[in-house]
């Protein structure tokens, strides 16, 4: 009996979908390696993908002392998210700048599970956040790439140089409008 490709293809698809689904209970998350601002994020794994989201995101993982110097902003390293304990609502200023070989990357803040993207994939900008306690600050990237083979793993290939990541304290006058700025590709 001869099987044609599209038919062997489906089946293959459904065959690694179930593994995929039945072995998604097993697969831990562990965040990405750290990196330094300036080095470039090469490549990640399924056990990367922070699966609470509604879309799958994998958090960039930053040594904390290069975002930001605020003592009351503290890193969660196995989230990788920048949360606020100040004790009240304040101004923030959240600035980026980054280079992609095609990952899709976000800035984002949130809280209770609930994240909101500020950069609307633009590369360069500063965002006035006013945020109060438990808020977080992350930048993450959504899955996808090319699957790769390293270290008896398998991988998926990204390329994500992030220069400039920073928390900081914004004025307390300061408007959207003075601090607002997005700009680059």
């Amino acid at each position: 009996m001869k099987m044609n490709w599209k038919k062997g293809w489906g089946i293959g698809a459904i065959v690694a979908l179930c593994l995929v689904s039945c072995s998604e209970e097993e697969i831990e998350y562990y965040p990405m390696g750290k990196k330094h601002l300036g080095e470039t994020y090469t490549e990640y794994s399924i056990a990367n993908i922070w699966s609470t989201d509604s879309v799958s995101r994998i958090p960039l993982n930053f040594y904390a002392e290069e975002v930001t110097s605020l003592p009351y902003v503290a890193y969660d390293e196995s989230a990788c998210v920048f949360t606020f304990h100040r004790g009240s609502t304040d101004k923030y200023l959240i600035s980026w700048d980054y280079d992609t070989e095609g990952s899709y990357v976000e800035v984002q803040y949130g809280q209770n599970g609930l994240w909101y993207t500020v950069n609307a994939q633009k590369h360069t900008g500063t965002y006035l956040l006013t945020a109060n306690d438990g808020m977080g600050v992350r930048m993450c990237i959504q899955s996808g790439g090319s699957m790769i083979l390293s270290d008896d793993e398998i991988k998926y290939g990204i390329g994500v140089t992030v220069y400039k990541f920073k928390i900081e304290e914004a004025e307390p006058e300061s408007t959207e409008e003075d601090c607002y700025q997005v700009s680059g590709n």
